[in-house]
């Protein structure tokens, strides 16, 4: 049977390896204009071993018409590459003909059904399905995942066949990738035998015998030894021959290639249009190192045929497309480049003193009244960005301390700090701790570095002469802040403007671009050409296929979806259209948005996304990041539980001053401090926070180095701050999507003046704002009244029962949230006691007590409305089965209020709930939520309202606050003060229509028959910012 393989592959398959000497250097790109005759050795600093050569199927122009033959057999996986691959080295597979959810990999051994493309033809797998055939064996063994990380080859001996990664990482060609020959530079990833660790040099040339001659290894540093070596990125593109002499040559001007990665005796010329694969790696000036590189033309004068045998060439025959992607705008990139220094932005003293005096800021600052716009958008970021350093400077010195004691505590000395268990101050490891005399004005000041933080107490360390000397004297004690991440925030503001520009920071349109990855199922014996993704539809969202009901999603194109298998098998139709839509990435360079409300899994949608980038763009490098490090740690553990990442894929880059007990023990292998910067930055994912990711602008990384940049809840996120990721894909090609709520909580800031004049307004939000990215039923009735191209809208709700979720709905989200969590979950609390009306799970309980305040404190409490609190706790926490603590939730705007609800919890014996503001709930859930509003002022005149409610007013206050519950909503208020506010009213309307009320009398409007809701779906109005202590 195989015989006849045996003879196809002779013909359709050939190999050329030209050894080359281990020392022999490369040329830089500025000399492409020299004479072709200058050899390697003439240019310092490009040192190259011998190439790799990819083994390519290619078949004849010419079809021939005799009749094919079809073989089914069973082999292995010899060689995989990009979207294609062999089969025991002979028989060429697509990706598309796979039958498996994950990726195919070399040693896996496959059942293949192969046909001949005509007689004396190659072989073409028609079909390949993966063969798990130890399963059975094996299935309770607990498998064993090897230690992996990224690497650099730094030596390697073609002459002996091995090398070393990272300068202390050992292998050897066995361990290596099938059909990939390594070089010095390769960018690698590597799976670690970690027990090898602890063996030496010695060890090393006692095993390879005493003629061993090969490279040494550092004395005084032990090595491991590598399980598995591949390349770190593939990419497959067309390009043009940028300069071409003796022995190698450059393709678009910034990919290297060696002579005998030209395959089947291909002689490269100036100009050439050629079909290339490419792998990572350092050469110079040069990122990507080509493995084979093929003419696109049919030019004969372009090959050597010494024995006039025939020649095979890539053509558009009717039988297979070996599909590439499109190549990047290197001409374009190569010119650009990242900046990789921090300057330090200073605040200006003029504007600090008009703050300080209470001056008219308009005066000194005009930009902040303007319309943002490219005229004033560095202008207006920076002042922004200065108010809020001027308000941090201003809160932190309100903790300054006067005439305090040290302690000395070993090597540190320890001061005590009351509220630092509560944030007040927020001190972070690394913070500054200023020292002065309280009594001598000219006596030198200290500054104590923290080091530790224990509860109450911060460890710090001084000058060691300090440490001597130091004998338990009072001092004034100062905190000051770190301005980096600000700073961080001025860069990323500046390198907007100057490198997205434009078309991404004001959007007027959208212009569709060829898609970046083909999706398009390619059906054998035919010659149609990829479709790209359809932006209409087919009324249809049905197909019968081989006799079965097929679903498709709608606004996609059908051939896309059967090429596209997706590693969560749950998602909706909606997380698959953005995932499709991503991938595809028409509308870049505009960012694309995935608008999730509150519980429709925006996370799930972008850990898919970020899945389907990784594995079906080879040459993609991917910035994850999210405003805060708990949202960062859980991207990292579910990409981690996917099962698709490995360990050299992947890392979490931290803060060096953040805590090790602070991360979950899941990812704790993926994580990094920022070590090895330039090792880490060349991962295929890095995630980080928004701020911590400005780390990487240090790495002098080039434009175009990461294609993607995913930033999740990015409507917590200031501008500034989203802009550092998306900063690092600045270029021609680049990919931004946010994902995030613009109707909910935006960033946390301090300052009054930053907040009114537009730094609490998220880029997400901006953004939606635009006309692109408008709400427009009438133009985009089949995708949620968005634009496909660039926004998705989440609808399916897996959070809440549809009674807590109706009037959200209605009010900021288009009336088109669907109730789609379980009712097991849902329908908890459907039957209890205290419900006004069995089966809605919904209570408003009118209280008309008083809200008062303790001595100077500016903080409210209303105790009518705590004792509430506590009755409904109590009955929850007694409900059989009874509730556990973790699963409730009492969520209240003042600090006071919290004080005395936990005061009263802890004297009534009742276990410890969570208690707290909005903002502590947001991104949470918990079965019950209990709201205390506290503010009971029944004198209020509505123009009053918006300032004494607070954070009732706030329609993102209220929004998050009402759509935490899963199962059951408690709100105790008194509906005579927040029936003036409009979103309360149509709150407590509601439950008074649907027999929800309880507690005191209603206000006589809301049970007026002709009283009418004026609210307009998913409109809400500008409202300030409220005073919330």
């Amino acid at each position: 049977m195989f015989s006849v393989l045996s003879k196809a592959v002779d013909f359709v398959l050939s190999t050329v390896l030209f050894p080359q000497d281990d020392e022999e250097e490369q040329p830089r790109a500025d000399d492409f204009n020299n004479s072709s005759t200058r050899h390697a050795g003439d240019v310092p600093d490009r040192d190259q071993d011998q190439q790799d050569v990819l083994l390519t199927a290619m078949i004849d122009e010419k079809e021939k018409n005799a009749e094919a033959q079809t073989v089914p057999f069973t082999g292995k996986v010899t060689q995989v590459f990009c979207r294609h691959g062999l089969i025991d080295g002979k028989v060429y597979f697509a990706s598309d003909a796979v039958s498996s959810r994950n990726a195919v990999q070399v040693g896996d051994t496959v059942n293949v059904v192969a046909r001949q493309q005509y007689k004396d033809g190659g072989w073409i797998a028609e079909s390949v399905t993966v063969v798990d055939s130890l399963w059975e064996e094996e299935k309770e063994l607990t498998p064993v995942v090897p230690t992996g990380e990224v690497g650099k080859v730094t030596q390697f001996s073609s002459r002996d066949k091995e090398g070393i990664i990272n300068k202390n990482i050992w292998f050897n060609m066995a361990v290596c990738q099938e059909g990939y020959l390594p070089v010095k530079g390769d960018w690698v990833t590597v799976e670690l035998d970690v027990s090898s660790s602890t063996q030496d040099k010695d060890d090393a040339s006692e095993n390879k015998g005493d003629d061993y001659d090969g490279f040494a290894f550092v004395e005084s540093d032990p090595y491991t030894y590598a399980l598995k070596v591949a390349p770190l990125r593939e990419w497959c593109f067309e390009g043009v021959i940028s300069a071409a002499l003796m022995d190698h040559g450059y393709i678009n001007e910034e990919v290297y290639f060696r002579r005998d990665a030209c395959l089947n005796g291909y002689r490269p010329r100036r100009g050439d249009s050629v079909k290339v694969g490419a792998i990572e790696s350092t050469q110079g000036k040069s990122n990507w190192r080509a493995i084979y590189v093929v003419p696109t033309s049919s030019d004969s004068s372009a090959f050597r045929n010494r024995n006039r045998s025939r020649q095979q060439t890539v053509g558009q025959g009717r039988g297979f497309l070996v599909a590439g992607q499109r190549p990047q705008n290197f001409n374009r990139q190569h010119k650009m480049s990242i900046p990789n220094k921090l300057p330090a932005y200073p605040c200006p003293e003029e504007l600090r003193q008009c703050i300080l005096d209470q001056q008219e800021l308009t005066f000194h600052a005009p930009c902040i009244s303007q319309r943002l716009s490219m005229d004033n958008y560095i202008q207006r970021m920076a002042t922004l960005l200065h108010m809020e350093e001027v308000q941090m400077e201003l809160d932190i010195q309100e903790f300054s301390m006067q005439r305090v004691c040290l302690q000395n505590a070993g090597e540190y000395l320890s001061l005590q700090v009351p509220g630092l268990e509560e944030g007040r101050p927020s001190v972070l490891i690394g913070d500054s701790v200023i020292l002065s005399s309280p009594v001598d004005p000219d006596e030198p000041q200290y500054q104590g570095i923290v080091h530790e933080l224990q509860r109450d107490k911060v460890m710090l360390k001084f000058n060691a002469e300090f440490h001597c000397r130091y004998n338990g004297e009072d001092y004034n004690v100062a905190f000051t802040f770190n301005r980096t991440s600000l700073r961080r925030c001025h860069q990323a503001a500046h390198l907007a403007f100057t490198r997205l520009g434009e078309t991404v920071l004001f959007p007027k349109e959208v212009k569709l671009k060829p898609a970046q990855v083909d999706l398009t199922n390619i059906r054998q014996n035919t010659s149609s050409k990829l479709q790209q993704s359809q932006r209409s539809l087919q009324s249809l969202n049905f197909n019968e296929t081989n006799g079965n009901a097929k679903h498709y999603v709608p606004n996609i194109n059908r051939d896309v979806q059967d090429a596209i298998s997706f590693y969560n098998s749950n998602l909706n139709d909606r997380q698959k259209a953005a995932v499709i839509q991503i991938l595809l990435g028409q509308g870049r360079p505009l960012p694309y948005i995935i608008f999730g409300p509150p519980g429709t899994g925006k996370t799930i949608t972008v850990v898919e996304s970020i899945l389907q980038v990784l594995t079906r763009i080879p040459g993609s490098r991917l910035v994850a990041c999210t405003p805060s490090n708990s949202a960062a740690d859980l991207l990292a553990e579910r990409l981690h539980n996917s099962g698709v990442i490995k360990m050299s894929d992947m890392v979490r880059l931290n803060a060096f001053n953040r805590s090790a007990d602070a991360i979950p023990e899941s990812i704790q292998g993926y994580c990094s401090t920022g070590e090895k910067l330039d090792v880490l930055c060349r991962y295929r994912i890095v995630i980080a926070t928004c701020n911590t990711a400005g780390l990487l602008y240090t790495a002098d990384l080039k434009a175009g180095h990461f294609t993607h940049a995913f930033v999740d809840e990015a409507g917590q996120a200031t501008e500034p701050e989203c802009l550092i990721p998306a900063g690092l894909v600045a270029g021609a090609d680049g990919q931004i999507v946010l994902a995030g709520d613009p109707k909910q909580l935006g960033p946390v800031l301090m300052s009054p003046f930053a907040k009114m004049y537009g730094l609490e307004l998220s880029f997400l939000e901006r953004l939606m704002e635009r006309l692109p990215y408008q709400h427009d039923n009438h133009l985009y009735p089949e995708h949620g009244g968005f634009d496909s191209a660039l926004v998705t809208m989440l609808v399916n709700n897996y959070r809440c029962h549809s009674s807590i979720l109706r009037l959200p709905s209605d009010l900021f989200y288009f009336g088109e949230l669907k109730e789609c969590a379980s009712h097991d979950l849902t329908h908890t609390f459907v039957n209890w006691h205290l419900l006004p009306k069995q089966g809605v799970p919904l209570v408003f309980c009118g209280v008309r007590g008083e809200d008062v305040r303790e001595g100077d404190s500016p903080s409210w409490f209303n105790p009518s409305e705590t004792v509430e609190v506590v009755r409904y706790l109590q009955g929850l926490l007694g409900n059989q089965p009874p509730l556990h603590p973790d699963s409730i939730g009492v969520i209240t705007p003042y600090r006071k209020q919290v004080e005395k609800i936990r005061m009263m919890i802890d004297r009534l014996g009742i276990p410890r709930v969570k208690v707290g503001s909005v903002e502590e709930f947001q991104g949470q859930e918990r079965q019950a939520i209990i709201i205390s509003t506290v503010r009971s002022n029944e004198r209020l005149l509505r123009s009053d309202v918006r300032h004494v409610l607070g954070f009732l007013s706030n329609p993102k206050r209220f929004n998050v606050s009402i759509t935490r519950a899963q199962a059951l909503l408690v709100v105790i208020g008194n509906p005579h003060v927040l029936v003036k506010d409009e979103y309360w009213q149509s709150f407590i309307k509601m439950c008074v229509e649907v027999g929800c009320y309880t507690g005191c009398k209603p206000p006589e409007m809301l049970t007026s028959p002709c009283q009418q809701n004026s609210h307009e779906n998913g409109r809400t109005s500008p409202d300030a910012e409220p005073v919330s202590r």
